[in-house]
């Protein structure tokens, strides 16, 4: 009967020593996983990180570059009237109806200079040259302000 009995905790002692050995390599490998989850966890951590921080440059970047953008487009418009107020001054021979909102010397009252009238001279010899003179003065002026419209657009 002890023969019996000492097989019988042979076994169990080698059954559970088997055992003991097949869980520790089990939770051998569960840690293992968990340790590579683990290093997953930190770099995805790590790249979201990362990914905030470029998203809110980016935003502040983009505020910045409306900021300017808006800036330039105001000073585009005040431009854009200015230019239109010189093409009437020379529409009218000289005479602009509304002076710079900046001038420091605007008084209320001011009335432009009066042009002379007409008179009924002779045509001068040089009259062709005149002509010619402020045909070329206006080209310039149109060139110049094909420029500055397109130095605006840029």
């Amino acid at each position: 009967c002890w023969k019996y009995l000492s097989l019988i905790m042979i076994v169990a002692t080698v059954l559970s020593l088997c055992l003991n050995a097949y869980q520790f390599k089990l939770i051998d490998g569960y840690l293992k996983d968990i340790q590579e989850l683990n290093d997953t966890h930190h770099t995805r951590h790590s790249e979201w990180e990362a990914d905030r921080h470029s998203v809110e440059e980016c935003r502040t970047e983009m505020r910045k570059m409306e900021t300017h953008m808006n800036d330039k487009e105001t000073a585009n418009t005040k431009l854009e009237k200015e230019v239109t107020r010189l093409r009437r001054a020379i529409q009218k021979g000289g005479v602009t109806d509304d002076p710079h909102p900046d001038h420091e010397d605007h008084h209320e009252g001011d009335t432009p200079p009066t042009p002379h009238p007409e008179q009924n001279y002779p045509t001068r010899p040089n009259h062709q040259q005149l002509e010619e003179q402020q045909k070329q003065q206006q080209l310039q002026e149109q060139d110049q302000q094909r420029q500055l419209e397109e130095q605006l657009k840029q």
